[in-house]
């Protein structure tokens, strides 16, 4: 029985090439944002989906370092990874401009804009000092945000998964009301880790 089409990586499909309009954002909202969802019915929920216009995945290095030894000196790796650059989207903003608002929200609790203060949870609140020891603690505000790759099918073939992320910039809007084009804006995002995860998919068998 000859091999299937899809067992051999070498027989590719011309469509099989990837595109840059093909990717969407996934974020977990923060513990702080999902803990006031009971007061603020734009943050009713656990995750923010976000149709991404444009993105840069951010430079991965490893660096070598310099080992001397006599009179010559051999490269081997330093088994670190230095700062990665900020994470960059460009974005649509949705009709009701639900995702802008949660994304300044976010910005809103890092620093309040009218009292210019850390926006988090209340020194007195118990509940939160249990579980998080301390309030103001980093991980109240952070959370993991994913960017997913979509092939021409649009199924998510590649994730790239950005660990204690949080928002450091949100964008500009420009009004035009001589055009119809769609809104797009942008926004920052610094991270501490990235990990690359590939969906795993189901095998075809000989027939």
């Amino acid at each position: 029985m000859s091999t299937p089409f899809c067992q051999n990586p070498q027989l590719q499909s011309v469509l099989n090439k990837a595109s840059k309009d093909k990717f969407i954002m996934v974020l977990n909202l923060p513990y702080i944002l999902r803990a006031r969802r009971k007061d603020d019915e734009l943050l009713d929920i656990d995750f923010l989906q976000v149709n991404v216009s444009g993105t840069i995945v951010p430079n991965v290095s490893v660096p070598a370092t310099e080992v001397r030894y006599g009179g010559q000196s051999s490269n081997v790796s330093s088994h670190s990874r230095p700062n990665y650059s900020p994470l960059n989207v460009n974005f649509v903003v949705d009709n009701e401009y639900k995702n802008y608002y949660v994304l300044w929200k976010w910005l809103e609790v890092l620093n309040t804009p009218l009292e210019s203060s850390y926006g988090g949870t209340p020194l007195n609140e118990q509940q939160f000092q249990s579980q998080y020891l301390d309030p103001g603690n980093e991980f109240e505000y952070q959370t993991t945000l994913s960017i997913l790759a979509l092939n021409e099918y649009n199924e998510v073939v590649m994730e790239f998964q950005y660990k204690n992320c949080f928002i450091t910039n949100l964008g500009q809007i420009n009004y035009d009301y001589k055009g119809g084009d769609l809104i797009e804006t942008t926004a920052d995002f610094q991270f501490n880790q990235l990990n690359i995860i590939r969906p795993t998919k189901k095998i075809c068998k000989k027939q």
